[in-house]
């Protein structure tokens, strides 16, 4: 939903009227130029007849940045949700353009951005997860500490963490018992952690907590705490069968079915076209729901319309008992006997006078630098999360939580010049609903990360529009003009849709940009022919050069 031009003023509109025209009539992202006025619901941009022949010689080249910037945001800018905006030229390292860029709004995502930036300063490029198999002996195991394939002692699993630790990086791990010749462990197989038992951050969402893009936060992790599966129909308004893949040790019930979608549609009354009744039973009340027990037992109910069957991605809700379980399930099919595992944190760890900790296997996660590849590319929860509780664990050096962690960021950030003493930090994902930041913060951090050398690498990790990451097949930017253009981190969740990084402009300038939209409904957002950043970004290929 975009301002009509009535309210503008003849000499301004004059003065950008040929930027508009070069910069805005591009098809690919359906913006037109036409006489009239801005079409709200397809968000064509329209421009008066009274104005259409006039001086239309003047390039955008020669317009100021600041004003060319100012004029098109009057034009583009919505009327229902609310935007903080800033632009830093990377050339000149001036700002150009500022709009409420100091409003606290909630950043989503692209306070990942924090995140990277912080773990770099704190933990460094080098920094891995690592989880070992050890013991506490006298000496190194051998063949005098195993007697007929008994060993008398006991095994400890450290976790760290590791949110890329996957279930036959576990196994592997286990299996160094057995090429050792060990058949039996006598002693305790237990389970040792640093980190606090806090699994989500405040402010997370309640119905996100079974989806895995929410998966808890805990020193164990396996296959990025979530377990997948398929559910598949046996007839319509029958019991659906679920297929979960791997037989990790969840329990899932299920009455789920099927429901045939012209059957159903056949039993909604008709209604006029575009009246709320219409809206309301647009289609039938039928959803799938995911209820979560304790010890990891879920139930699947509802209904789902149409015969296709569909994946299942489901977050563990007791990541201790699930590695436990693991751990058990692994031993066994490797046949070596053992006691049922428990877990410690390792300050209960109170090893014997006069043995010594052995590491018998490790295993080592990729560096930071490919870690926050991973984490900006795919906008991935687990892995900002994890980082930030590793940060204020380093930090602080000792167990923290998320409130301690963020405090450790703002801390972090505040020694490289970034003033966080009034935003607010839940989190190093941005799922938290309690996150507030400002276009003008976010910027600090992009501005940091290009000035120190040291950082610049996380500039390049950025996904690049229509080639890597979140912006590969993102709509509008996955095609010309915006494409190969773009290089940022996005943001999006309900009524949110964020975008921070830098843009290559015509002019020869790139430019760093945050922008910052909240309050975006989910109907409004249909409505739009385009995105305002991706609208707001093309005309920014065009700013002319202070």
């Amino acid at each position: 939903m975009y301002l009509t031009l009535l309210t503008a003023s003849p000499h301004s509109l004059t003065k950008y009227l040929a930027g508009l025209v070069y910069a805005l009539a591009r098809p690919i992202l359906g913006v037109s130029v036409l006489c009239g006025v801005i079409n709200q619901a397809s968000a064509e941009i329209v421009i008066p007849p009274s104005l259409a022949s006039s001086s239309t010689t003047q390039a955008p080249s020669e317009l100021a940045a600041t004003q060319y910037l100012d004029d098109m945001l009057q034009l583009l800018k919505p009327t229902y949700s609310q935007l903080g905006i800033s632009v830093w030229d990377m050339t000149t390292q001036q700002a150009v353009f500022s709009y409420n860029n100091q409003s606290l709004m909630q950043p989503a995502s692209i306070q990942k951005l924090l995140t990277a930036l912080a773990a770099t300063k704190q933990l460094g490029q080098g920094f891995y997860y690592q989880t070992q198999l050890s013991t506490y002996s006298e000496l190194p195991i051998d063949e005098q500490q195993i007697v007929n394939g008994v060993f008398r002692g006991d095994i400890y699993i450290e976790f760290s963490g590791d949110p890329t630790l996957e279930y036959q990086d576990l196994q592997q791990l286990l299996a160094s018992l057995s090429t050792r010749g060990i058949t039996e462990i006598s002693g305790q197989i237990i389970l040792v952690s640093e980190q606090d038992s806090q699994l989500q951050a405040p402010g997370w969402v309640w119905d996100d907590l079974g989806i895995c893009y929410a998966a808890p936060i805990s020193p164990f992790i396996i296959d990025k705490n979530c377990v997948y599966g398929r559910l598949s129909t046996t007839g319509y308004d029958k019991t659906a069968t679920i297929n979960m893949v791997g037989k990790r040790p969840i329990e899932i019930t299920n009455e789920a079915y099927f429901i045939n979608p012209v059957v159903a549609q056949s039993q909604h009354k008709l209604a006029p076209t575009g009246s709320v009744y219409a809206q309301a039973n647009s289609q039938p009340a039928c959803q799938l729901t995911l209820s979560r027990f304790d010890n990891n037992r879920y139930h699947l109910s509802g209904c789902h319309l149409g015969a296709k069957s569909l994946p299942l991605a489901i977050a563990i809700t007791d990541p201790a008992l699930y590695a436990k379980n693991i751990v058990d399930k692994q031993l066994t099919t490797l046949g070596i006997q053992h006691k049922a595992p428990m877990v410690l944190s390792q300050s209960q760890i109170t090893p014997a006078a006069g043995l010594q900790h052995y590491v018998i296997a490790s295993h080592h996660s990729e560096t930071l630098t490919d870690l926050l590849s991973t984490m900006l590319l795919k906008s991935d929860n687990l892995i900002a999360d994890s980082l930030l509780k590793k940060v204020g664990e380093a930090y602080f050096q000792a167990p923290s939580d998320f409130a301690r962690s963020s405090q450790a960021m703002k801390a972090i950030l505040y020694s490289l010049g970034i003033d966080l003493a009034d935003a607010n930090l839940a989190d190093g994902s941005g799922l938290s609903r309690y996150n507030l930041l400002s276009a003008e913060q976010v910027l600090s951090v992009l501005t940091t990360v290009y000035q120190m050398p040291e950082y610049h690498f996380l500039l390049d990790t950025l996904p690049e529009s229509g080639v890597s990451g979140t912006l590969r097949y993102k709509r509008y930017f996955n095609k010309s003009p915006l494409k190969n253009h773009v290089f940022a981190k996005t943001g999006s969740m309900l009524g949110v849709a964020n975008l921070a990084g830098r843009v290559k402009a015509s002019n020869g300038h790139d430019y760093l940009f945050v922008l910052i939209e909240n309050g975006l409904s989910p109907q409004i957002k249909k409505q739009q022919k385009a995105p305002f950043s991706a609208v707001f970004l093309q005309t920014m290929l065009d700013v002319p050069i202070n």
